[in-house]
């Protein structure tokens, strides 16, 4: 990580609001806190819970313990919300926290530090090549629906649109509220390959008229979007014509 990046990362927690003797920011779906010349680390629904009652991880085999959920089953994208609870790793030095953030969101402190301008999704799907160069295909309203379902289950904040100008009324309130739907700190600035590879597995295969699972499958994994019972696949419908989202 450059120094200037961890520098300002750094500085932002010893400069959060004091409770109990201590600095905590909350970072995507981590909570950092400051204690004096240390920091500790969990997810930020564990806020409050005594250390005592969550497992203690190895910073050094952090990076693959945050690579599945709760479940065991791999997170296909870094910031998806399925980031494993009930851990904790206390006592570590200014290096060892750089690190363990770093493993949960990869680049994000230097996003965060550079405050680059956002990528569009069109400008992204341009450059495509090979299986993904359809994904420009997209429509804007097929694209809201896409965000709804992938972005809408994500830890950072979106700050990237479509790119086109070109939404109509009712779609652009929808894309603006869910560009709103998260207050984290951590930036999203440009579609990632997951929100790639969806909008090029609905072009291929999500017919409107072809009936498919309303609910998804647990079994399947999250990152299998060939499966129509998928997660994303079937949060993807139900943006299309159903108001309730699954998990």
């Amino acid at each position: 990580m450059r120094p200037d990046a961890a520098e300002a990362f750094l500085s932002w927690l010893d400069t959060a609001p004091a409770e109990n003797g201590s600095h905590s920011r909350e970072w995507g779906d981590l909570l950092v806190t400051v204690e004096k010349d240390t920091y500790e680390l969990r997810h930020r629904d564990d806020h409050g819970a005594a250390q005592a009652t969550l497992t203690e991880q190895d910073a050094e085999t952090f990076r693959w313990f945050v690579r599945t959920d709760d479940d065991g089953r791999f997170r296909p994208f870094a910031g998806e919300r399925s980031l494993p609870t009930g851990w904790v790793l206390p006592g570590l030095n200014a290096r060892e926290l750089l690190r363990a953030v770093a493993a949960v969101y990869p680049a994000g402190i230097e996003m965060w530090a550079d405050e680059p301008a956002p990528v569009s999704f069109r400008d992204v799907a341009a450059r495509q090549t090979g299986m993904y160069a359809g994904v420009s295909d997209l429509s804007n309203t097929e694209l809201d629906n896409l965000t709804t379902a992938v972005c809408g289950n994500c830890a950072k904040r979106r700050e990237w649109e479509d790119g086109d100008g070109d939404l109509s009324a009712d779609t652009a309130e929808r894309a603006a509220v869910a560009t709103q739907t998260t207050t984290s700190d951590l930036p999203c600035r440009e579609p990632c390959s997951f929100v790639v590879a969806a909008a090029r597995e609905i072009l291929a295969t999500d017919s409107i008229d072809e009936q498919r699972p309303d609910q998804p499958d647990a079994d399947v994994p999250p990152g299998d979007l060939t499966q129509p019972a998928n997660r994303y696949r079937v949060r993807y419908r139900q943006a299309r014509g159903v108001t309730q989202i699954s998990d």
